[in-house]
């Protein structure tokens, strides 16, 4: 049998630090296919499935029932689907978490994929293990993606979205008073300023939490024009220097991801870089948000983001829980039909909406 050619082999600087099991999936499945930041924009728009992340997806149980609803959007108009699962009624049962008129907690999903791949498949086996495992609604958001429809559409999408879940709770069977939010990479970054926008919202009831997956909360620093940090003084973030060659998600790729997401334009670029709709660690105050439940891979370019955001949170007297999953790369949450310490973020995570349902 002839031997898998590695478009992609861990890089030597990395190696040491790389968990032995993700570093053997990755080589598996990752290391051999070409990503989307490695062909025109033009090849991976063609066949953007070819593209789109999840390998090692875990268990996909079966729920009660799924129904997808077309939810209008703003600016521009247009529409955007909002898949929502509904738990078994044994799930509900053995749950407890139902009120006495038989309203359920939800929590609302915004997958991952740099604002420009991905989409209602990305967190499918996620979202169904939490609903069957809790007892709760998902709320599983498609908003659009760049660069068709650049920054700040999908943070729009997406508050649209929320503001469609509170709306429609009734017909939803949604408890009000037990909403959270969350989402990996990208869909960290939305959800963090949506919770920074929805307690700025006086007609929004307060989020129970904000859940942040390996979160992108700064985006000044990733740079425009194909360039290594490494060397360079002023970056504050160790990892997006220590990790330029991070696996699944190395400085190329985020710099792919934000050229599209936010544009090439060095001064239009700055200001959009500049304000908390793109970078949530600049908003003015981090007080009185929902608690936070912050999980970061231990080899990615984000990782210093993410606990410079649990920092800066509990900082303002924001409750918020920090947990590094040493050793890992940036998707490694999708990965958990193989991976230990994929099995441990499920848990982990499920555990956190509990604690956030029950308390």
């Amino acid at each position: 049998m002839a031997e898998t050619k590695l478009i992609n082999p861990l890089h030597p600087s990395v190696v040491d630090r790389m968990d032995p099991q993700f570093a053997e999936i990755y080589t598996k499945y990752q290391a051999p296919q070409t990503r989307a930041d490695q062909v025109t924009y033009e090849e991976y728009n063609s066949d953007r499935s070819k593209y789109t992340f999840s390998i090692a997806a875990g268990p996909s149980p079966e729920v009660g029932f799924i129904k997808i609803y077309q939810v209008p959007v703003p600016d521009p108009d247009g529409e955007i689907k909002v898949q929502v699962f509904h738990p078994t009624s044994e799930a509900i049962k053995q749950g407890g978490l139902a009120t006495s008129d038989g309203k359920l907690p939800a929590h609302v999903d915004y997958h991952g994929g740099g604002f420009v791949i991905g989409g209602l498949n990305s967190d499918e086996s996620w979202c169904r293990q939490a609903c069957q495992t809790l007892g709760c609604i998902i709320v599983n958001v498609d908003y659009r993606l760049s660069p068709e429809f650049p920054h700040p559409v999908p943070l729009t999408d997406s508050w649209a979205a929320l503001k469609w879940v509170f709306a429609n709770a009734s017909s939803l069977g949604i408890d009000t008073s037990r909403v959270s939010i969350g989402g990996l990479s990208a869909g960290g970054q939305i959800s963090a300023v949506l919770a920074l926008m929805a307690r700025d919202e006086p007609s929004m009831p307060k989020l129970v939490l904000q859940m942040l997956i390996v979160p992108a909360v700064d985006a000044r620093w990733v740079p425009i024009e194909d360039v290594s940090l490494k060397g360079l003084e002023g970056v504050p973030y160790k990892s997006l220097v220590e990790n330029e060659d991070a696996p699944c998600l190395p400085l190329n790729r985020l710099r792919w991801f934000y050229r599209l997401w936010l544009g090439v334009d060095p001064e239009e670029r700055k200001k959009k870089a500049e304000h908390f709709y793109a970078s949530p660690i600049l908003a003015k105050s981090h007080a009185n948000l929902a608690p936070a439940s912050i999980h970061v891979a231990g080899v990615d370019t984000l990782t210093s983001e993410g606990i410079a955001y649990h920092e800066v949170l509990t900082k303002a007297g924001t409750p918020s829980t920090l947990k590094v999953y040493e050793g890992c790369g940036h998707p490694f949450g999708h990965w958990d039909g193989e991976l230990e310490k994929a099995k441990e973020f499920v848990r982990d995570t499920i555990a956190a909406l509990k604690k956030a349902y029950t308390v």
